[in-house]
């Protein structure tokens, strides 16, 4: 199939593009025009190319393609873009150059973005019955920077959490089971944007308390094999580093601890402290709940009889997994808590697999 040419080859969208060459089997050949590029060692094959300004760029980059079996050029420089462009119109360029150019290209992601978040406005209006205060600007914001954190959360379950947020009590929001953050990003954002209460993140961050024994043995064998490849524990620092941006000014933290642990230290000295976010005061009553933590019917039951008693009235509980193909201890626990609390129930739905329940006094 040839080669691909990424010229110049010393910018991110270059390395990304290499990565994912490589996941499909494309040859990739990269090159800049720096003497000394610290990002060549990111690619299998680099070599230098002249300026695009250069008189000789031409001939060295036809001697390239003849040299290296190149079939087309990436470039992910707006400016180099279209001097290239300017080459094959002058017939000095034979191959095609590929992909949008870089500024439009970027242009039309925003606009998509925009696109989807108008969508999702609407949605959530629905949920929040007309009294969210989310703008559509706001809600493209955190789509963006939430699914850039690794997770399996989908954009309509991040659109109905931001819902939620419209008519929750204050009071803490919890999450039991964080992973790289993608969902604590979520919450921390919109517990700050309604001034809802403090966040804590409670994930032991441990393989061995990961593992679950009601799945089927495909899921099972398919988490040990990550397990080894990428430790759960690997994935602590992730979270930090996502959520350090958003956790400023002493309303979110995280105990690394079980569910069961993380409960007593919650409920009973009501301080955590952490070198990376420092003493949060939690009030001990629960605006928002997140229970995703391990599936496994006995844990989930247990997360439930720890934490929901002390979600307040008009607050929300999110059952991850709700339905679920790899095994149904989140179903079972979740349709025990719907029958024990259906009095207090106000408002239940599903969305993307998670059950939405809003419980009132």
């Amino acid at each position: 199939m040839g080669a691909t040419l990424i010229f110049p080859s010393s910018v991110p969208d270059a390395v990304r593009y290499a990565n994912d060459a490589r996941e499909r089997g494309e040859t990739v050949v990269a090159a800049s025009s720096l003497s000394y590029d610290g990002t060549a060692k990111n690619f299998d094959n680099w070599i230098y190319l002249p300026s695009v300004y250069d008189k000789v760029f031409p001939s060295c980059l036809a001697k390239a393609i003849r040299a290296h079996d190149i079939v087309r050029i990436f470039c992910p420089v707006p400016i180099a873009y279209v001097a290239l462009r300017r080459h094959e119109a002058e017939g000095a360029i034979s191959i095609p150059i590929i992909a949008e150019i870089p500024i439009h290209r970027a242009l039309s992601r925003h606009r998509d973005l925009m696109a989807e978040a108008a969508t999702y406005h609407a949605f959530i209006q629905t949920i929040a019955q007309g009294r969210s205060p989310l703008s559509r600007i706001e809600i493209a914001s955190l789509i963006r920077h939430a699914t850039n954190i690794f997770g399996e959360t989908g954009v309509a379950k991040i659109a109905a959490m931001m819902a939620m947020f419209a008519d929750a009590p204050q009071g803490d929001v919890v999450e039991i089971g964080v992973l790289a953050g993608r969902s604590a990003y979520v919450l921390a954002s919109m517990a700050r944007r309604h001034q809802t209460g403090s966040v804590l993140a409670i994930d032991p961050w441990d393989t061995a308390a990961a593992r679950q024994h009601e799945t089927p043995d495909d899921f099972r064998a398919m988490l040990e094999e990550w397990a080894h490849v990428v430790p759960l524990e690997d994935f602590f620092e992730s979270f930090i580093v996502s959520l350090l941006p958003i956790g400023v000014g002493n309303r979110f933290n995280y105990l690394a601890e079980t569910s069961r642990s993380a409960y007593l230290t919650w409920s009973g000295q009501r301080l955590v402290e952490t070198p990376h976010f420092g003493a949060v005061t939690y009030a001990g009553a629960i605006s928002v709940l997140h229970i995703d933590g391990n599936h496994d019917y006995v844990h989930v039951r247990e997360d439930c009889e720890l934490w929901v008693p002390r979600i307040l009235p008009g607050g929300w509980l999110i059952l991850d997994d709700y339905v679920w193909f790899h095994g149904d201890g989140p179903h079972r626990a979740g349709d025990e808590l719907l029958a024990e609390h259906g009095a207090r129930i106000e408002r239940a739905f599903v969305c993307d697999k998670a059950l939405f329940v809003k419980l009132g006094s």
